[in-house]
């Protein structure tokens, strides 16, 4: 929880880009970051698909971060919205903190979108280090300081949270002096409606198979403060019949357990009870529809 700096101190604020490729673990790092879960992570590539702004306070200094989508060769709208996210969100930043799966090594995308921060700031996060045997990261590194060599980087493990203090000591050396940019309060810029309907896309990713969770989108149509319960609808859009059978399942079981996984994880996030009816319907090639994809926050 973020706190008011001491009276008399000397407050800084920085604006930190988490970038990276996809499933490089931005959003883990970020929870990891924060304490608590605000972004969804799940083991498939792409699961963000918006940039999520998150504001975490280490004493008088204010960090800024910016959750990206995975920049990658985008095939389709939906696709050319996530990487465009994706590089305002670094365009946008002080700073940008590039992640790097140790298990994964350097990707051609990372050579390709370090040579484009070359110019600006840039710190640099090997994640996943706990997938690796430490001998592994000595040419990764090394690699990465040929690559970039103005930048340091910060072997760290995302999901253990190991390292990750001196990466945000680090943060909070290069950032300057200056007004906070948003109010002490302040975790996110983003509604609770956006959260609660990641929750629910976080339950499709995790309990659908391989490429169904990508083309399925989530909109929250209802969001009401009723005692007990806060009573929440929201709307699962598949692009075909054929995949609207799948999450619903036999006879509802499917859609019944998505709910329920989703129902306690939103509890959790709201910390208050919750009501939580979810209807499935087919919105053939959303993907390629401008109005729907703004319609759902894309």
């Amino acid at each position: 929880m973020a706190t008011h700096p001491t009276e008399g101190s000397v407050t800084k604020a920085l604006v930190v880009a988490l970038a990276g490729s996809p499933n490089v673990g931005k959003s883990t790092l970020l929870n990891r970051v924060l304490g608590r879960k605000l972004s969804i992570a799940t083991p498939k590539p792409q699961t963000t698909r918006t940039r999520v702004l998150a504001v975490h306070v280490l004493g008088a200094t204010q960090l800024v971060f910016t959750d990206t989508p995975g920049i990658h060769a985008p095939a389709g709208p939906l696709h050319k919205r996530m990487v465009t996210q994706a590089r305002a969100g670094v365009r946008d930043a002080d700073l940008t903190c590039w992640l790097v799966a140790a298990n994964e090594g350097l990707t051609a995308t990372d050579h390709d979108e370090l040579a484009r921060l070359a110019s600006r700031e840039l710190v640099i996060a090997i994640n996943k280090i706990d997938l690796v045997q430490r001998d592994r990261l000595l040419p990764l590194m090394a690699a990465l300081s040929r690559l970039v060599p103005q930048a340091e980087s910060f072997p760290v493990s995302a999901m253990t949270g190991e390292n990750v203090d001196a990466l945000l000591a680090h943060l909070v050396a290069r950032a300057p002096a200056g007004d906070w940019l948003y109010p002490a309060e302040t975790l996110t810029d983003k509604p609770l409606r956006f959260f609660v309907a990641e929750l629910v896309r976080e339950q499709l990713f995790l309990q659908l198979s391989q490429e169904l969770p990508y083309r399925i989108a989530v909109k929250v149509d209802a969001f009401e403060e009723r005692r007990p319960k806060t009573y929440i609808e929201a709307t699962i859009f598949a692009d075909r019949e054929s995949v609207k059978k799948i999450i619903v399942g036999r006879q509802g079981a499917r859609i019944k357990e998505i709910g329920r996984a989703a129902r306690r994880n939103i509890e959790a996030f709201l910390e208050r009870p919750v009501f939580l009816q979810l209807y499935v319907r087919v919105k053939e090639d959303w993907q390629k529809d401008p109005r729907f994809l703004e319609d759902v926050g894309l």
